[in-house]
């Protein structure tokens, strides 16, 4: 009798384990799957991670025209020649991103939900754009890598040129982001492309700066804009960044988007094993205990 009892008190201890196991696992399993599904949303689609522009932005002569489906066409066709490819890489860069900032020209705190990293697209920048020494990086953040800019869809003149740049670095085509207070542009093989404005100017900077009149041609549909634009051009221009800073930010990017898929893979993998392992346990205690019940009836 007091065998019986001592029996079925060490099945009752040995098989609260795998239980136990089980169910933390199925819970891991499920938080895994939630947090992955909350990391797709964004690339699959199913959620807008930065707030849309108000429609006077989109419509506007800095606004919206045509969205880039496919960053791939934004290089060079092989029969293209360069001022051609330049020309509309030019335009289509500016059309598929708005200008616009909540107040005046300039960046402000009001801008914040615009241009931080969205936690729906890297929740790991978005945590570390809470953190002093990273806030006013992450806070007012502009993307080196194409594709994440072009999602977002809006930016000031630098963000669009790191853009441009970014293709044409690509593509081994020389290109350089220069930049004064009041404007940013990249100039490539003699051109200046100012994808803020939709504008390709067949001469290089020094050209325009000993005669700012030059732009008048190519920025007559800004008219109102023209006496600003040729004082802008007549400046001295500096470059900003070099190859190497844009690369190590661009890995810097790529690194933190691999990463932010490790967390729920790890978490989903530890939920599957830990399951896995407390339904072996089961079955093996199970195997175990049942020839000692039968035995116990056929005595």
């Amino acid at each position: 009798m007091n065998d019986a009892v001592e029996i079925r008190d060490q099945r009752t201890r040995l098989t609260l384990f795998p239980q136990l196991l089980r169910s933390l696992g199925l819970f891991l399993a499920g938080v895994g799957t939630a947090f992955l599904l909350f990391v797709s949303a964004y690339p699959l689609g199913l959620v807008r991670a930065y707030p849309a522009p108000p429609a006077a932005a989109i419509e506007g002569p800095l606004g919206f025209e045509r969205s880039v489906g496919d960053v791939n066409d934004l290089y060079r066709g092989p029969d293209e020649t360069m001022q051609a490819y330049l020309d509309r890489l030019t335009r289509a860069v500016a059309g598929g991103v708005v200008h616009y900032w909540t107040e005046g020209d300039s960046w402000t705190a009001a801008d914040t939900r615009y241009t931080r990293i969205s936690v729906f697209d890297n929740y790991l920048l978005w945590m570390l754009s809470f953190q002093p020494e990273y806030r006013e990086n992450l806070q007012n953040y502009e993307f080196v890598s194409p594709r994440q800019a072009l999602d977002r869809g809006y930016g000031f003149c630098s963000q669009v040129s790191k853009i441009v740049y970014s293709i044409l670095a690509d593509q081994g085509i020389d290109a350089t982001i220069y930049s004064v207070p009041e404007h940013t542009v990249v100039e490539s093989n003699g051109n200046v492309l100012d994808s803020d404005y939709g504008v390709f100017v067949p001469h290089s900077l020094v050209e325009i700066q000993q005669d700012p009149s030059i732009v008048d041609t190519y920025y007559a549909q800004f008219g109102s804009m023209l006496p600003l634009l040729k004082k802008v051009y007549g400046q001295s221009w500096q470059q900003l960044g070099t190859a190497q800073d844009f690369d190590s930010v661009r890995a810097y990017e790529a690194k933190f988007e691999r990463l932010k898929w490790v967390p729920p893979i790890v978490i989903l993998a530890i939920g599957v094993l830990l399951t896995a392992a407390g339904m072996f346990l089961r079955r093996r205690e199970l195997a175990r205990f049942v020839p000692q019940r039968v035995s116990g009836i056929t005595r």
